[in-house]
């Protein structure tokens, strides 16, 4: 399975890195326009400055405002910042919890839900690009976001639906998150070439991962170890814009090979589906 997706990664690297750029691209900048946004409205929205403790949180979260960074690098920062505040115990200053706890909460699902939504788009516009290329048609970008426009409604039902239940996994440890992810891992192709959408298509991702968990895991791992790659590539920069742009960047080129092993995971799930089913 992986050594096809290199393949077609080294011959097709030009196609596949415009198709996955034109999700890419947008979802990583959004999610870092919206987590620095997001916590400067908190920060500034009638929820009291904490002294003590919860002050130096509050001065960490100034500076995540001032100097944005990598997603993947705001996520972490975001987390510690949770972990700080509750350790810090806001409630013994006289605040609640939840008023330190809420804007980091809203910040990593406004963050996850993004990047999940930007991943979904990108594997979902190279599904029609991959099956081309394995047949030998002709094809490039255009033609794969055009087939994602006609069937953008059950895309975006799929999509909008599986990155808010991935983005609550996330705030329990980051792991059920990344399972949820897997699991769903088959819903972009099932959203193009079925006419399964929503709640349907992502159960259906769950059944034909049967004996397929293997194979969509090492993907998963392989975008585990891209991401903190596009991290690593942004903080070598100074603090500033340049950083999420770097992280995108470096995503842009790596993402489109994991991303073409999970098409050929469908291929092969879909088609041992297809073999069991058949009558006789």
């Amino acid at each position: 399975m992986f050594s096809q997706a290199l393949l077609l990664y080294r011959r097709h690297f030009g196609a596949l890195l415009l198709t996955c750029a034109l999700a890419l691209l947008p979802a990583n900048v959004l999610a870092t326009g919206a987590v620095v946004f997001g916590i400067a409205s908190l920060g500034g929205s009638g929820i009291p400055d904490l002294r003590t403790h919860t002050g130096q949180v509050q001065e960490k979260r100034q500076d995540l405002r001032d100097k944005p960074a990598a997603p993947v690098e705001q996520e972490m920062r975001l987390r510690q910042l949770g972990r700080e505040a509750f350790e810090g115990g806001s409630a013994a200053d006289g605040l609640p919890l939840w008023r330190t706890l809420a804007p980091i909460a809203y910040a990593t699902l406004i963050l996850v839900a993004l990047l999940v939504a930007g991943l979904f788009l990108a594997h979902a516009a190279l599904v029609p690009l991959v099956f081309d290329l394995l047949e030998g048609r002709g094809s490039g970008p255009a033609r794969a976001w055009g087939v994602v426009a006609g069937r953008i409604a059950p895309l975006l039902a799929t999509g909008a639906l599986g990155a808010v239940i991935v983005a609550f996994g996330a705030l329990f440890f980051v792991v059920p998150g990344l399972v949820l992810a897997a699991g769903f891992s088959l819903a972009p192709a099932i959203a193009v070439l079925e006419t399964a959408s929503g709640h349907a298509a992502l159960e259906r991702s769950w059944r034909l991962l049967r004996g397929h968990w293997g194979s969509v895991l090492r993907m998963w791992g392989l975008i585990v170890v891209f991401s903190a790659v596009a991290f690593g590539a942004g903080a070598l920069l100074p603090p500033g814009p340049w950083r999420p742009v770097a992280s995108a960047l470096a995503m842009i080129v790596l993402y489109p090979l994991p991303l073409t092993g999970l098409v050929l995971v469908y291929r092969d799930a879909a088609q041992y589906m297809r073999r069991i089913s058949a009558p006789g």
